[in-house]
């Protein structure tokens, strides 16, 4: 795109619904994986996500990573019998 933005130079509901799932996984493949999206291969991502980062309704509206830990925590370690879950442990 021609801007920081999925679209463009404006914030636009595309960005609202992806920033979130970005977010989350940033954070998680960071803590249990200990991996970091590489800045050669991801440039551009890193840049978008930096630039979300940088909006104030991103900022207010977002879980802290302590936050984001804490409640993957809690999924990663459910015992769930029912549906075919976690059928690989």
């Amino acid at each position: 795109s021609k801007g920081p933005y999925l679209f463009g130079t404006d914030f636009t509901l595309a960005d609202a619904h992806v920033f979130p799932f970005m977010q989350r996984l940033v954070i998680t493949l960071k803590h249990w994986k200990n991996y970091e999206l590489p800045k050669d291969k991801f440039s551009n991502i890193l840049l978008w996500l930096d630039s979300c980062f940088g909006r104030s309704s991103v900022e207010e509206s977002s879980m802290t990573d302590e936050k984001t830990i804490e409640v993957y925590t809690r999924f990663v370690g459910a015992d769930y019998k029912f549906g075919g879950l976690n059928t690989n442990k």
